[in-house]
């Protein structure tokens, strides 16, 4: 199959990045991501911007047609919505927000990202955490879907300084390089249906056995808020358990190349658009319509899981 892997996970790499036009600052973190599968960005987002992320993230309630919301793996109505609690999660939130949008393509990610596809990005959907989703460490290639699953990276930006306990980040560096899991031996993505329950249990136990076996352990992100650290398609990572009962308010974005695209392109068709951002890079969503983007920066909600349609009725 074509695992769409990137010019990074190239034995020659190293000799890549050398001979890149990009700045040393660029350079370095490209070094950092080929090595370990991650890099952080320190204090890159401006404060403001991730004050008006929150403040929009904590109203679904107050404004609920404008939010799409998802709680233990359901879509939820909004105006039910009086706390996210742990795995629950606003969707897309840049479909609704300058500031979720202007916080995305800050300068250092934007050139990392340009550097790392050789292309411009898309930003092809976003989730809000209020808590700690106490996730079990997987890799994203299972869940995020598109043609070429190693062409794909991801962004973690902390709405909040990260409290010790509080479901924190957690991750295996150095795990992009784990031997591949393919579900039915063919696929990079899992499906329930497809593959059921057996399979994905394997994947998740498989990614410990192969970090015990490489003398790998688990590293935390106590992250600052306004930090952005941007992990590589098969970074194995998750939520650590929280036991310090507090918040842990964090926004995460899936990028992909332009020329990959995400596999719900296909399944919208027409309604599939990209809206351009000043960076040079793209934002899509499965789930707004960003041609109907209105000058407050905010667009209609194209796909909610079916509770409009459910409330309709």
């Amino acid at each position: 199959m074509n695992l769409g892997e990137l010019w990074i996970d190239r034995s020659d790499a190293s000799e890549h990045i050398a001979a890149l036009d990009v700045s040393a600052e660029t350079a370095a973190h490209l070094r950092f991501f080929w090595e370990n599968g991650y890099t952080i960005f320190r204090n890159v987002v401006p404060g403001e911007l991730i004050d008006k992320i929150v403040d929009g993230m904590l109203s679904v309630s107050k404004d609920p047609k404008k939010y799409v919301v998802r709680r233990e793996g359901k879509y939820v109505d909004p105006l039910d919505v009086t706390s996210l609690g742990p795995g629950g999660r606003v969707i897309d939130i840049y479909g609704v927000s300058s500031a979720a949008r202007d916080a995305v393509y800050q300068r250092p990610v934007a050139e990392f990202l340009m550097a790392l596809f050789q292309e411009p990005a898309i930003a092809m959907q976003s989730l809000c955490f209020e808590y700690g989703s106490q996730q079990a460490i997987h890799q994203d290639t299972a869940y995020v879907v598109s043609s070429k699953p190693l062409s794909l990276a991801a962004a973690w930006i902390p709405l909040e300084d990260v409290t010790p306990g509080s479901g924190e980040l957690i991750y295996y560096p150095g795990s992009h390089r784990f031997q591949h899991f393919l579900f039915g031996g063919d696929s990079k993505s899992w499906s329930a249906g497809r593959h059921g329950q057996e399979p994905h249990k394997q994947f998740l136990g498989q990614l410990h056995e192969q970090a015990q076996s490489r003398g790998i352990q688990i590293e935390r992100f106590l992250a600052k808020k306004g930090d952005v650290l941007i992990w590589h398609a098969d970074l194995a990572h998750g939520g650590s358990r929280i036991t310090n009962k507090c918040t842990r308010r964090s926004y995460v974005v899936h990028f992909c190349p332009r020329s990959v695209r995400p596999a719900y392109a296909t399944q919208i068709q027409k309604n599939y658009f990209e809206l351009p951002d000043k960076s040079g890079h793209f934002f899509a969503s499965r789930h707004y319509d960003l041609r109907t983007m209105d000058p407050r920066g905010e667009s209609k909600i194209m796909y909610d899981g079916g509770v409009s349609k459910a409330k309709a009725e």
